[in-house]
């Protein structure tokens, strides 16, 4: 029995693991987090990007490495978020946006222990830190979300 050559198939599974699309989602997303949290930090002196680099609490680490190696581990965990985001993207597509949005909120939530564990950073009851941390982070959801919605573009053959 012949197959029909009109029946197009998929190259990947619909649910295989998204390395390639969630490490580029973690990366974009991760820069614009970093580099915004450096122009707060470098307009206001309030230390949000001293808080996003800082690995003061990491057993094993030295307390200050150079600012490169602090960002390329910022964007490490930035690249693992990346990946479970297009992952649940793709297995729960409805909302991407708003997931995105979530996994910000939630991530700016580390403000909290990360406050307590240096004297480098802003301290817990600094709410002008807080705003800008949260706002940073939303927006690092909201790029994750623009970059889900730019992959489905793609997958669907549109332009972008």
């Amino acid at each position: 029995m012949s197959s029909d050559p009109v029946v197009k198939r998929s190259v990947s599974p619909p649910h295989t693991f998204p390395w390639f699309k969630g490490v580029w989602t973690g990366v974009l997303s991760g820069l614009v987090l970093g580099f915004l949290l450096k122009a707060i930090q470098s307009f206001t002196g309030i230390a949000v990007y001293t808080l996003l680099l800082n690995i003061d609490f990491v057993p094993g680490l030295p307390p200050t490495l150079p600012e490169l190696v602090e960002f390329a581990l910022h964007l490490i965990v930035s690249i693992c978020i990346g990946v479970f985001y297009i992952w649940w993207v793709q297995i729960r597509p409805k909302h991407p946006m708003l997931k995105g949005i979530l996994i910000g909120g939630v991530s700016s939530l580390l403000y909290i222990p990360l406050s307590q564990l240096s004297t480098r950073v802003p301290d817990l009851n600094d709410t002008r830190a807080i705003l800008y941390w949260v706002t940073a982070h939303l927006i690092y959801g909201v790029i994750l979300g623009l970059c889900a919605k730019d992959f489905n573009k793609l997958k669907k053959g549109d332009p972008l």
